[in-house]
């Protein structure tokens, strides 16, 4: 069976040997007059890591220099400035993500460093070029193992990799549709290894998620960095998300002179990354949809609206494949679209991207793709991705089970839940001789990977400037007959300084990627931060499902307002004239209060109980007419409509979650700060 040079022992390229291909730093350039002290003295890389920020010698990079020096005479004290103001403009904005927790699993403010990630033209060069070849080449493994599968036949690619993959989803086969791309949409994860060198650390290819976030990352930094962003040569986001709205509505031919209706599929608003589809849906002028609105009716998906069904001709989805159609894949999903797998079989919808594609997301794929690129396109890979060994076969599988104690061991197929993910050196000796065991009784499920140590950019933590492990996001996707790379990025970092997890959902922060351009600073001014599609929504294409969200949303409103306003009255009057309360009075205020709670009325009122009740009428979520209770549907239906609310609305609904948490404590000792 045919293998991959980096899927068996001794890979022909490591992250710790020089690069085969020649993506290497450009030379400090003697043009750039250096700083006579340096800015940043407290700001000392580790040594073995490749930092953006200084080189070995601990002399600034040039396009820092002078990216420092727009900063004016004292980088720390803007950048200080402008940390606050970012931090300001997510709370006022409501820019967010939601973090799993358990029942306590609610929106945290999104974590964005105001500092960007500088990306110099000559490597923007080199990973340009390299996205765009992994992305027609993920393009081609798609259609063939959803088509003719010549690859599995010749042994290129290993059969068990990619049937056995829970992500190939058998339903999908045949789904290809002529001259469109099956992969429009493709974001690749990449880290620096210590002597510079860019390796792919991951593909992401069935739902990618970071785009809104990229964007909405540059238009903050941007607002908190004004000087330095006109000033410096940083490439405009513009263009590409203009190309990327074009493409998505080319997808699908459309019926006569009229524009193909196109619907953003979001799983909803408990997702962590629900803001990003509300953001983008809003900015390219795009529905935001979930299952619950959609249906098919003789093979043809159809938007459920006040004014009826609404065809429906292109998807853009954020739900993964498998949970897209219970009909056919996972039938306890409640977040896809019945029929919806036939409809695209039938060519009725047009998916972006195509339904299956989470089969290339495997980590073992790493380990084939430099022969499969000389075999597929006739080139050699520019970005190869980090030294990956794939149990599967016999030679690697005694490679890593030869160098447990070294490598990073990975389950070969993409799973929900937690990560899985081992590191050999942590592993004290019964664990990695349990590891051993279960890796020989089903190596299928196991890559060994090179441990990589991620290189830092500079990051503002603990109000100074310091050095964090960062992964660099980029985005490909399909626009005018080829692909296109985004020139920008979602750089998330560490702040802790630990590289084994650099994920949000643990800790992880955020930062805008600028990419510089060869030639200077463009002088037209930056394009407004305006939707690229002024959508005019007619009521008649209302989605049914919004149309009800709406309605409750008034009522609600309506609901908390009035309540509000009662408590309010009552707080000062129980507490302070209880004492001096006529006997009547007291009687209708408890009977008031208890009446809200649905509770039966004594003949007579007790004083003592009077201050118990106003507490609870305010602030026990248990009960279905309290303040706070009321405050949680509101805010629940406010997430449902945010992409048919104005900027105002996502602000009151960030103070709205602050008012319900002040007001969710069991027995709050003054009824002041939630009522206001």
């Amino acid at each position: 069976m045919r293998t991959g040079t980096s899927a068996l022992p001794g890979p022909s390229y490591s992250p710790f040997s020089p690069h085969p291909f020649g993506l290497t730093l450009p030379a400090v350039s003697a043009s750039v007059p250096p700083f006579a002290i340096d800015p940043l003295p407290g700001y000392v890389p580790a040594a073995d890591r490749f930092d953006e920020l200084k080189d070995a010698e601990g002399r600034l990079r040039p396009h820092w220099a002078e990216f420092l020096r727009h900063l004016g005479p004292d980088p720390g004290a803007t950048l200080r400035v402008a940390q606050a103001a970012c931090r300001r403009a997510i709370v006022e904005q409501d820019v967010s993500m939601n973090v799993y927790a358990g029942a306590r699993s609610a929106p945290q403010p999104w974590p964005l460093d105001a500092v960007p990630l500088l990306v110099s033209p000559e490597d923007w060069t080199a990973l340009s070029a390299g996205l765009r070849q992994r992305a027609r080449l993920l393009d081609e493994l798609l259609r063939d193992l959803y088509g003719p599968q010549h690859l599995l036949r010749r042994g290129s690619l290993p059969a068990a990799l990619a049937l056995a993959n829970p992500q190939f989803l058998r339903p999908c086969v045949g789904l290809a549709r002529p001259r469109q791309p099956l992969l429009h949409t493709l974001a690749v994860d990449l880290a620096r290894s210590p002597d510079g060198q860019w390796w792919v650390l991951r593909d992401r290819v069935d739902a990618p998620s970071g785009l809104g976030y990229s964007l909405q990352n540059r238009i903050l930094t941007r607002e908190v960095l004004p000087q330095a962003f006109r000033r410096a040569p940083v490439e405009r986001l513009y263009e590409f998300f203009r190309g990327f709205r074009s493409s998505i509505v080319g997808l699908s031919r459309g019926r006569g002179d009229e524009e193909p209706r196109v619907a953003f599929l979001t799983p909803g608003p408990a997702n962590e990354t629900y803001f990003e589809h509300a953001y983008l849906a809003r900015y390219l002028g795009f529905p935001l949809v979930e299952g619950a609105d959609l249906t098919t009716r003789d093979r043809q998906v159809y938007l459920r609206t006040v004014g009826g069904l609404r065809r429906v001709d292109t998807l853009v989805r954020r739900v993964d494949s498998a949970f897209c159609d219970p009909l056919e894949l996972h039938r306890d999903s409640l977040l896809g679209v019945p029929g919806l797998v036939h409809a695209a079989h039938d060519r009725r919808v047009a998916i972006a991207n195509q339904l299956g594609a989470g089969v290339l997301e495997t980590t073992g794929l790493l380990a084939f793709l430099a022969p499969l690129a000389r075999e597929v396109l006739g080139e050699e890979l520019q970005l190869p991705g980090v030294a990956t060994w794939w149990c599967g076969h016999e030679e690697a599988r005694r490679y890593v089970l030869e160098n447990l104690d070294t490598l990073v061991l990975k389950p070969s197929f993409r799973a929900p839940g937690p990560s899985t993910t081992r590191y050999g050196p942590a592993l004290a000796p019964g664990e990695r001789a349990a590891l051993a065991a279960e890796i020989a009784a089903r190596p299928w499920e196991f890559c060994g990977q090179e441990r990589v140590h991620l290189g830092t950019t500079p990051a503002w933590i603990d109000d100074a400037l310091r050095p964090a492990p960062f992964v660099l996001r980029l985005f490909v996707s399909w626009q005018d007959g080829d692909y296109h790379v985004m020139p920008g990025g979602l750089t998330r970092f560490q702040p802790r300084g630990d590289d084994a997890l650099v994920t949000l959902q643990q800790g992880g922060s955020t930062k805008d990627t600028w990419v510089l351009r060869a030639g200077g600073a463009d002088s037209a001014p930056p394009p407004p931060a305006v939707p690229l599609a002024d959508a005019v929504f007619r009521s008649a294409d209302t989605p049914s499902r919004l149309a009800d969200t709406l309605f409750w949303l008034g009522r609600y409103l309506e609901r908390t307002s009035q309540l509000t306003r009662l408590l309010d009255k009552l707080d000062p009057l129980l507490r302070d004239e209880i004492a001096s309360l006529d006997p009547a009075v007291a009687s209708a205020a408890l009977r008031l209060l208890l009446s809200l709670q649905g509770a039966a009325v004594p003949p007579e009122a007790k004083l003592e109980q009077l201050g118990a009740l106003l507490e609870r009428s305010a602030g026990d979520p248990a009960l279905p007419a309290s303040l706070a209770a009321n405050l949680a549907h509101l805010t629940r239906n406010l997430d449902h409509a945010k992409v048919r609310l104005p900027p105002e609305a996502w602000r009151c609904l960030r103070q709205l979650r602050v008012a319900a948490g002040a007001a969710t404590p069991p027995a709050p000792a003054d009824l002041a700060a939630p009522l206001a």
